[in-house]
C-alpha cells in the first residue's frame, strides 16, 4: 500500500523514558540552534559521508551546538556532541572520531534505510508555443533534482528539508524566473522495520509540481505602424495578433521577459503570414515589452509598395473645403537598385469637387528625411519637396514644399492616434495662408 507524507517537521521521544526530558530540551536547542544560527563559524568540525550540498548545513548547526556545550572533563563534551548529532540528524547512523591535533572532533554520517529516489515533475498544462518553451526549460531539471537526491534517506528531511527546498528552488529559478513551485514526497512499497540493515526497503518519490506567481501577463496592447499601408489593413493585423498572443496571457511577467526573443519571432512570423504583408512584400519588426499590461510593437513597412487613403478638413481656412485622397506608389530598390520612391496622388475638392494629381518621386537622406520632386495638375507645375515623417503616434512630422512662382506651402503636424493627425498648415496659394488641418487615415 503506497502512503504518502509532506517533510517531517517533529522528533520521536526516546526509548528510555528516564532521558525524554533531556532529550527533548537537546533536540529543541540543536535544532533552533542548526536552522537559525547560520552565522556561527564553520571551519571548527570537520563532516564526512554527507552529499556536498548537505554538509555546509549540517556543519553550521554541529558547530552552533559545539561551541554552545562548556568544556568538560575527559569525553564528556563529546560524549554530549554525539547524544545530541544523534537525535538531531535522523536517517544517519552519526559517530564522532577522535578530536584532530587542535582538539576538534570529525563527525561521520552513515546514511540508513537506503531509498532508490524518483524524481516526477508535474508540468502546468500550457498552449503552444508557450508549452515547447516551458519544455526546453525543463530540461535537465529532473536531473539536477535527482543528483541533490542521491542517497538521502527519507527520515533526514525533517532537518534537511529547507536545505533541500533551498537548493531546488535556486535550480527553478535559474530555468522558470517568475514560477513558484511546491513539493510532495511518496513512498511505495513501505519499508523494513530493521532500519540497521541498509538495504533499499522501498521507493521514494518527490513530486516537484510548479505554477505561475504574480505578476502575470493580463493582457497585450498591439501596435501596428506602417507609413506605407493603409490603416485599414494595420488595424485587421492588431485584432488578428490578439488572437496570435493568447497564449502568454496568465504567465508569469518574469519567464516571458526570459523569453521576449521567441515572442517576438512568433509575432514576426504571424504577420508575415497574413495576406496584407506578404503580397506587399514587407518587412517586419517587432519590439515586446513583457509586463502585466504588455506594450507589442511592430513595423510593417513595405518594400515596393505604397498605399494610403486619407480625409482632411480645414481651420481658419475660410477658402479651403473638406478633401479626400489615395496615393499609390513604388519603391524602386529592389528593381533598380536605387532606393528611390515613385507615387501618384489624386485629391478630390469635396466643395468644388475638383481633382487634383500629382507625380514625384523622392530619395532619402537620412532615415526619415526625404527629398524629391513632384509635378501638380492641373496646374502643371514642378514642386521641390523636403520632408520628414513618422509612423509612429504621438510623434511630430513635417514637410515643405516650394515653386518658384507658387510659393511656399508647408506643415508642422502631430500624430495624435492611429487614425488622426493634426496638422499647422501654411499656403502662399490662398489668401488665409496659415490654418489648421485635420486628418483622418484610412
Amino acid at each position: 500500500m503506497a502512503s504518502e507524507s509532506c517533510f517531517r517537521d517533529s522528533l520521536k521521544d526516546p526509548a528510555r523514558p528516564g532521558a525524554r526530558r533531556f532529550h527533548r530540551v537537546a533536540a529543541t536547542f540543536c535544532l533552533t540552534a542548526a536552522l537559525f544560527f547560520a552565522a556561527f563559524p564553520c571551519e571548527a568540525l570537520t563532516v564526512e559521508g554527507l552529499p556536498d550540498w548537505l554538509t555546509s548545513h549540517a556543519l553550521r548547526g554541529l558547530t552552533a551546538v559545539w561551541e554552545e556545550i562548556p568544556p568538560m572533563g575527559g569525553e564528556a563534551r563529546f560524549d554530549t556532541l554525539t547524544l545530541v548529532a544523534r537525535r538531531l540528524f535522523m536517517g544517519y547512523r552519526v559517530t564522532i572520531g577522535r578530536p584532530d591535533a587542535k582538539g576538534e572532533p570529525r563527525v561521520f554520517f552513515e546514511a540508513q534505510d537506503a531509498v532508490a529516489w524518483e524524481v516526477q515533475l508535474v508540468s502546468p498544462d500550457l498552449r503552444p508555443p508557450a508549452s515547447s518553451w516551458f519544455a526546453d526549460d525543463e530540461a535537465g531539471l529532473k536531473e539536477g533534482v535527482g543528483k541533490l537526491l542521491e542517497g538521502l534517506p527519507v527520515d533526514a528531511l525533517s532537518w534537511a528539508g529547507e536545505a533541500l527546498h533551498g537548493r531546488i528552488a535556486a535550480l527553478v529559478e535559474a530555468r522558470f524566473p517568475g514560477w513558484t513551485f511546491s513539493l510532495l514526497v511518496r513512498l511505495e512499497d513501505g519499508r523494513s522495520e530493521n532500519k540497521s540493515s541498509g538495504e533499499n526497503k522501498g521507493r521514494g518519490i518527490l513530486q516537484l509540481a510548479l505554477r505561475p506567481d504574480q505578476p502575470l501577463v493580463l493582457a497585450v496592447m498591439p501596435s501596428i505602424y506602417s507609413s506605407t499601408l493603409p490603416l485599414m489593413f494595420q488595424s485587421d493585423l492588431s485584432a488578428r495578433l490578439l488572437s496570435g498572443l493568447s497564449p502568454i496571457i496568465g504567465l508569469p511577467v518574469r519567464w516571458i521577459d526570459r523569453h521576449r526573443g521567441e515572442v517576438e519571432l512568433l509575432v514576426r512570423d504571424f504577420l508575415e503570414d497574413r495576406n496584407a504583408v506578404s503580397n506587399t512584400r514587407s518587412q517586419v519588426e517587432v519590439t515586446f515589452v513583457p509586463d502585466q499590461i504588455s506594450r507589442l510593437e511592430a513595423d510593417v513597412e513595405s518594400e515596393r509598395f505604397i498605399f494610403r487613403l486619407w480625409m482632411a478638413g480645414y481651420a481658419g481656412m475660410k477658402e479651403r473645403y473638406p478633401e479626400a485622397g489615395v496615393l499609390l506608389g513604388w519603391n524602386a530598390k529592389r528593381d533598380l537598385g536605387i532606393d528611390v520612391e515613385f507615387y501618384g496622388e489624386l485629391i478630390l475638392d469635396v466643395g468644388e469637387l475638383e481633382l487634383t494629381g500629382r507625380l514625384g518621386g523622392s530619395i532619402p537622406l537620412w532615415k526619415n528625411f526625404r527629398v524629391g520632386l513632384e509635378v501638380e495638375w492641373p496646374d502643371e507645375r514642378a514642386w521641390y519637396r523636403v520632408a520628414w515623417t513618422s509612423a509612429r503616434i504621438r510623434r511630430p512630422y513635417a514637410w515643405w514644399r516650394w515653386n518658384p512662382t507658387r510659393g511656399h506651402n508647408a506643415a508642422l503636424g502631430y500624430r495624435l492616434t492611429e487614425y488622426i493627425s493634426i496638422e499647422l498648415h501654411y499656403d502662399d496659394r490662398w489668401n488665409d495662408r496659415l490654418g489648421l488641418k485635420g486628418i483622418l487615415l484610412l
